[in-house]
């Protein structure tokens, strides 16, 4: 252990690291591998980095069979990315909407560039179907900032997740909240090809 906290290595490039830096994964009670983002589902665990290449090492070199002892089945690459990228979004709606109930967003046009003037947000949501002149104006408006940009949901998407109508932009205040949202976005962003 290093600073007292729990060292793993990865499955796919060997690197040591501590665990909460990882992806913990366990065996389901058939034997198919379960990407296990809260790092608490019971049983043994298994890690890669948060990284495509690394679990395709790790399938490739075939490391889960070796470091559970035990035959693993189901080991499709492609579905196994889909599906922590799946599980990494619903964990960013959670902590949205969580973010949101505890009063801690900024919603709608005037409050989120308040929100982002004022330096008190630390994370912009700008909805993938606004207009391009506010994904113009807000992408300024956050970079004078310092907030992190994030561009994942549509318009109705954003405003269910904090309780409302339609939502172009929706800003979290620096805090609690950002810090969880960004390991979950870079986990998605990892897995992913596209622009988050």
């Amino acid at each position: 252990m290093t600073g007292n906290k729990p060292q793993r290595s990865c499955l796919g490039c060997g690197a040591t690291r501590d665990k909460g830096d990882l992806l913990r994964f366990v065996l389901g009670p058939d034997g198919t591998l379960v990407p296990d983002l809260k790092g608490n589902l019971p049983g043994r665990g298994a890690y890669t980095c948060p990284k495509d290449e690394c679990l395709r090492q790790a399938v490739k070199r075939k490391r889960f069979a070796a470091s559970f002892k035990t035959p693993v089945t189901g080991l499709d690459t492609e579905s196994l990315l889909a599906g922590i990228r799946t599980l990494a979004v619903e964990r960013i709606r959670g902590y949205l909407s969580l973010a949101a109930k505890a009063g801690k967003v900024f919603s709608g046009s005037d409050a989120v560039a308040a929100g982002l003037r004022s330096g008190k947000a630390g994370l912009l949501f700008i909805a993938t179907d606004v207009s391009d002149e506010s994904r113009k104006k807000f992408t300024a408006i956050a970079g004078n900032s310092g907030a992190e940009l994030v561009t994942l949901f549509d318009k109705e998407s954003l405003g269910t997740m904090i309780g409302k109508e339609y939502r172009g932009v929706v800003a979290v205040e620096s805090g609690g909240f950002v810090e969880p949202i960004r390991r979950e976005l870079k986990i998605y962003r990892n897995f992913f090809d596209g622009e988050v």
